[in-house]
């Protein structure tokens, strides 16, 4: 299982890493690669004109890759961009970490892939 993220922001990223490994092995899924972006509004916001001609600010998206798999056989389960922003403003408004409101919107994301697998 790979996972692939980038990010500027300041939060737990190998807490979040095994919580996502964690996830995806009860879901009985295995050799998949998700891939995770934390970033702005400003690049949030892009993300939704360009791809859901919206303008406006998302807390999570999440982009399934259509069951494409490499020639090793991983599946690519697709890409997740959460608002770092946004993460803040939820966890001020429920009183939990930074890494907690991060990991609401990534199990979101995760789910919504793995929905589309069906």
């Amino acid at each position: 299982m790979a996972i692939k993220s980038r990010s500027e922001y300041s939060f737990d990223h190998r807490r979040l890493r095994r919580r996502i490994k964690e996830f995806i092995k009860k879901t009985g899924l295995d050799d998949v690669e998700v891939s995770l972006a934390v970033v702005g509004r400003r690049r949030m916001r892009k993300l939704n004109q360009d791809f859901r001609q919206l303008d406006k600010v998302s807390d999570v998206l999440a982009f399934p890759q259509e069951e494409i798999r490499r020639p090793d056989g991983v599946l690519l389960l697709g890409d997740i961009v959460v608002c770092y922003p946004q993460a803040q403003e939820e966890a001020l408004a429920y009183q939990e970490s930074i890494d907690e409101a991060i990991w609401d919107f990534v199990e979101h994301g995760l789910n919504r892939l793995i929905d589309s697998l069906k």
